[in-house]
């Protein structure tokens, strides 16, 4: 697998990225072809790179990173092996499509508009602009519909709205967003290469988990969110999001790097599991596994059409 940084700010913001998530091995035996051997301690040590990368992140109980505890830390020879597996590994898992136990779209919730005539992205945005049989709505500030590039082959759906987010109007813009896009730039893609959604498109009041009968009300909008958008790779950010489209049981520290098809539209869409950016921000000793994740969806990414628009 070949990343491509095209300018030195993609490179340095995804060496913060590692940095940030201990990575301190390179994850092939060999540079790349035609680029001069500089290792990554000295590399990490020039002007322009040290003096970007940022104060170890501390954690909620005052311990940076690199004072946690020994048995919490990876030693090289357990990383080294870890990351070769999971290189080796960067194919999703064969088709399979679960049975829905939401309603599809031909058993509308109560309420629901007809979503069949709905042919647009603007068109869904404004049908639900419009939708007032959720609760949700009444307590939030603004829709929050999409953000990104609506052309874009990678379709991201988080979980739902918080404060910023709601208060913008635009899902990822918060502390979780900037997150998402050091995360994302770590792997050479930016924010006009993906489109961002949510699986609900208000925030719950205080940001609580949605209640099952708000979800499954959603649900239909969702699903024709997907088919309208058409993208060739889901990511679902975090266990809410990743239980809802996997239909699964499963914990999101089991589901995610698993990457499961499943029929949107009459097409099958990859989906591939990962852990979200505000869980991240708690624990952050986890980026390391989201990392591996990144891997898999620009290895997932460069074997597209390589003609086609990522």
């Amino acid at each position: 697998m070949t990343t491509t940084y095209e300018t030195r700010k993609e490179l340095i913001s995804a060496l913060r990225y590692q940095l940030d998530s201990g990575i301190d091995v390179s994850l092939v035996d060999t540079p790349e072809p035609h680029t001069p051997y500089m290792s990554a301690d000295s590399l990490l040590k020039t002007p322009e790179i040290s003096a970007s990368i940022e104060a170890p992140h501390v954690t909620p109980q005052g311990e940076s990173q690199s004072q946690l505890k020994p048995e919490l830390r990876l030693d090289t020879q357990a990383q080294q092996q870890s990351s070769a597996t999971q290189v080796a590994a960067i194919q999703h898992t064969p088709s399979t499509v679960p049975s829905s136990s939401l309603q599809p779209l031909e058993q509308l919730p109560s309420g629901t508009p007809d979503l069949s005539s709905v042919s647009t992205l603007g068109q869904l945005k404004d049908v639900l602009s419009k939708f007032d049989g959720c609760a949700l709505k009444k307590t939030a500030s603004n829709l929050v519909f999409s953000d990104g590039n609506p052309d874009a082959r990678i379709m991201l759906i988080g979980e739902a709205p918080g404060r910023d987010e709601d208060r913008m109007g635009l899902p990822f813009v918060g502390e979780s967003g900037q997150l998402l896009d050091r995360m994302l730039g770590s792997v050479g893609f930016g924010r006009n290469d993906v489109y961002i959604t949510n699986t609900l498109p208000w925030r719950p009041p205080g940001n609580r988990t949605p209640s099952s009968e708000e979800v499954q009300m959603l649900w239909p909008f969702l699903c024709r969110h997907i088919e309208l958008k058409a993208p060739a790779i889901i990511v679902a950010l975090g266990g809410s999001s990743a239980k809802l489209l996997l239909e699964s049981k499963m914990g999101i520290l089991k589901l995610r790097g698993s990457v499961t098809e499943k029929l949107f539209g009459g097409r099958a869409i990859p989906i591939l599991a990962t852990l979200h950016p505000a869980y991240l921000l708690r624990t952050p000793i986890q980026k390391r596994s989201s990392y591996s994740d990144l891997l898999q969806l620009r290895a997932m990414a460069d074997n597209l059409n390589p003609a086609a628009t990522i």
